[in-house]
């Protein structure tokens, strides 16, 4: 099926607001006792396999593409099976290193993640960055000699 309104440099775009979820994260004694709510901003670049295709063929395969609904799920669950983190900063870099592991068509990702309701007179407080695939390979990925060094 040839697909007149696809530009192969077209980089898709995933947005998700406000996903709730639990985990065990802060720097507190009372933040190691029970898990808190915790809420993502996430957006997400990427390009589908198919877009590669210089048939101008579409594949419609669900691979080739990130499933919202299964990365959702894929959050909440490293968010409840996860241990203890310390700081929200290691915890954007660990979503985000998901992330690219595990969607390989995935070429950038932002993260936010806020603690909704921490403070009486704010909303919410959080951090956020951003992260290419580059960034992730080179910088969150441990290097052969690094993974040596903590063996």
């Amino acid at each position: 099926m040839k697909s007149d309104n696809l530009v192969s440099g077209v980089r898709w775009q995933i947005f998700i607001e406000g996903l709730h979820l639990m985990t065990f994260v802060g720097l507190h004694a009372h933040e190691y006792q029970q898990q808190q709510a915790v809420e993502l901003d996430i957006e997400m670049s990427y390009r589908p396999a198919w877009q590669d295709d210089k048939s101008g063929e579409q594949a419609d395969q669900a691979e080739s593409i990130i499933d919202y609904d299964k990365y959702c799920t894929l959050l909440s669950t490293f968010m409840q099976c996860k241990p203890h983190t310390r700081l929200l900063e290691t915890l954007a870099s660990e979503v985000a290193s998901l992330s690219f592991r595990d969607y390989p068509m995935l070429e950038e990702i932002k993260v936010a993640i806020h603690k909704p309701k921490i403070r009486e007179n704010a909303a919410r407080l959080g951090v956020s960055a951003c992260w290419t695939r580059w960034s992730y390979e080179t910088l969150l990925i441990p290097q052969p000699q690094e993974a040596a060094l903590h063996a």
